[in-house]
C-alpha cells in the first residue's frame, strides 16, 4: 500500500472506528448485565460448575448495539451429556425474571441451551451448558472449545488489533458475508479475529486477499501461510483456517466460495482505491426498495420472478439449505426450457420461503437439444426417431440439434408451472402446492429482504 493510501486509511480507519466502537455508557451497561446474570446463575449452579463469559463482548470485539451476551456453564466430566444439557436448561429458565418483561427461547446447536430476552434494555443473552476443558484433546461437544477460543484471543490480541476486528466485521456485515450461518455462507467473529491475529491489522488482511490464489492455507497460530494441496484434501476445502486450538478443525468451513469470492474482490477495490464508501457498502432506502428494483429490471431488460411458499416453523440452519436446494432444482427444470436464469436466490421470512429469480426476457417458444456426433450412426437415428415431431435439425461441425418446440411458450406459463407445485413438488419438507407467484412487482412485506438479497447478488 502506497504512503497515499496508507494515510487514507488512517483517516477512514479514525472516522468508522469512532462509529462502531461501543461506547462507555453501552459498554458499561452491557457489564452491568452480566454482571447480573451471573449473581443470579450463582445463586442456583453447584459449586462445581464454573461460569464463564465468552463470545466477542468477553473478547472485546462486538459492534455497537450488538453486545449480545454469551455465558458458558462449565461442567466437569463426571456429568453425562444427558444431564449437562437438562441441568443446563433448568438453570437457564430459572434465571428469567418474567416481572422485568424477561423472557428464554430453547434453542439448539449440538445440544440445546438457551436464550434469555431482556427487552427492557434491548439485550439477549446465551446460557450454554459444555464441559470444562483445557485443551481440545477432551473436546466431548462442539461449544467446549469457545472458552479456549476467548482464551487465545485475549492473550495474543492488543487494543488496537480488536478496533481492526470490528472494521473487518463492519465491512463484511455491511457486504452481506459475515456470518457462520448457513443462509449466509460468511465470515465469524472467530475467523475475523484470527484473520487479523495472522496479518497483524486491517489493511494486511485486504492486502492479503486481493493477492490470494486458491487452495489458501492459514495458520494463525503459527502465523504460516501455504497453497498446500494436501491440507487442503484433508478438510475438503480450498479455504482452509486451522483453529489454533483444535487442529483438526477447520474455522472457515462455513465460508462459501462466493463469499470469498466477494471478499477478494472487495479487497481488490479497496487496496487499489481506499474509500470509506467500499466500507459502508451501497446501503439502500426502505421506503424506496420497489422503486430501485422496477429500475434495474427496466435497465438489463430482466424479468423478476417470486414464489412465496409456506415452511415449516423450524430453525434457518434446517429451513435454508432445502430452500436453496429447491432453487437449485427449479432453476434446472428453467434451464431445459431454454430460460436464461441470471439470479436464483431464496430466503425465509417467517412462515414463508421466497425464491426469487431475475430471467433474461427473450422467447422461449422453441429449445435447441443437443443430440449426438453424426457418425454415431445408430445414437443418430434414434435421436431424430426420439425428436420425430421437431421443428427442425440443426449441424454443428458434426453435431446434431433438434429444434423443439416448448410446450409452455412464454416465461409466464412456466413459472406458473413451477408454482403449482408440479415440476418441482416436493424437498423434504418444502412443497410449492399452493405457493404465490408474483411478477416483476414484490410485495411490500417482502419488498426489503428481496432488494437485499438482489443488492448481495449484483454488489462488489
Amino acid at each position: 500500500m502506497s504512503k497515499d493510501n496508507t494515510r487514507a486509511y488512517s483517516r477512514i480507519f479514525e472516522r468508522v472506528i469512532g462509529e462502531i466502537r461501543p461506547g462507555p455508557d453501552e459498554a458499561g451497561a452491557t457489564v452491568q448485565s452480566i454482571n447480573m446474570l451471573m449473581a443470579r446463575l450463582k445463586k442456583i449452579v453447584p459449586p462445581d460448575v464454573e461460569l464463564r463469559v465468552a463470545g466477542s463482548v468477553a473478547r472485546g470485539t462486538n459492534l455497537k448495539g450488538n453486545a449480545d451476551i454469551d455465558i458458558f456453564m462449565l461442567f466437569n466430566p463426571s456429568y453425562s451429556r444427558e444431564d449437562v444439557t437438562r441441568k443446563g436448561l433448568l438453570y437457564g429458565k430459572r434465571i428469567v425474571d418474567k416481572s422485568a418483561g424477561e423472557s428464554f427461547e430453547v434453542k439448539y446447536a449440538e445440544h440445546a441451551y438457551t436464550r434469555l430476552y431482556m427487552k427492557n434494555i434491548g439485550l439477549k443473552a446465551d446460557l450454554v451448558p459444555a464441559y470444562k476443558i483445557s485443551n481440545a484433546e477432551e473436546l466431548a461437544t462442539s461449544v467446549d472449545r469457545t472458552p479456549l477460543h476467548t482464551e487465545f484471543i485475549n492473550s495474543r490480541m492488543s487494543s488496537r488489533q480488536k478496533d481492526h476486528v470490528r472494521l473487518l466485521k463492519f465491512l463484511l456485515r455491511n457486504h452481506g458475508i459475515y456470518g457462520a450461518e448457513v443462509k449466509v455462507g460468511g465470515f465469524s467473529g472467530y475467523l475475523c479475529e484470527l484473520l487479523i491475529l495472522q496479518f497483524g491489522d486491517f489493511p494486511a488482511v485486504l492486502k492479503a486477499f486481493s493477492e490470494a490464489k486458491l487452495p489458501l492455507v492459514l495458520e494463525p497460530g503459527s502465523g504460516k501461510i501455504s497453497n498446500d494441496q494436501s491440507v487442503s484434501k484433508k478438510f475438503n476445502s480450498r479455504f482452509v483456517v486451522i483453529d489454533p486450538v483444535d487442529p483438526d478443525r477447520n474455522v472457515a468451513a462455513g465460508v462459501s466460495e462466493e463469499s470469498l469470492a466477494r471478499l477478494v474482490l472487495i479487497a481488490r477495490q479497496f487496496i487499489e482505491n481506499p474509500d470509506v464508501k467500499l466500507i459502508y457498502g451501497t446501503g439502500f432506502d426502505a421506503e424506496k426498495v420497489r422503486g430501485y428494483m422496477a429500475d434495474f429490471l427496466n435497465r438489463t431488460g430482466t424479468e423478476l420472478y417470486l414464489i412465496a411458499a409456506k415452511v415449516p416453523d423450524k430453525s434457518e440452519d434446517v429451513i435454508w439449505p432445502q430452500l436453496r436446494k429447491v432453487s437449485v432444482m427449479i432453476t434446472e427444470y428453467l434451464r431445459r426450457f431454454g430460460v436464461e436464469v441470471w439470479i436464483a436466490t431464496s430466503w425465509k421470512q417467517g412462515k414463508t420461503g421466497l425464491i426469487m429469480f431475475v430471467v433474461q426476457k427473450k422467447s422461449v417458444k422453441a429449445r435447441i437439444l443437443k443430440g449426438p456426433d453424426i457418425f454415431m450412426g445408430k445414437a443418430c437415428g434414434q435421436f431424430i426417431k426420439k425428436h420425430r415431431k421437431a421443428e427442425g435439425f440443426i449441424i454443428r461441425d458434426t453435431v446434431l440439434y433438434a429444434i423443439e418446440k416448448n410446450k409452455p411458450g412464454d416465461h409466464l406459463s412456466i413459472f406458473r408451472e413451477v408454482a403449482s407445485g408440479r415440476p418441482v413438488n416436493r424437498h423434504k419438507e418444502i412443497s410449492l402446492k399452493g405457493s404465490r407467484l408474483y411478477v416483476n412487482s414484490v410485495p411490500k412485506q417482502y419488498a426489503e429482504n428481496a432488494y437485499i438479497e438482489l443488492e448481495k447478488e449484483i454488489s462488489i
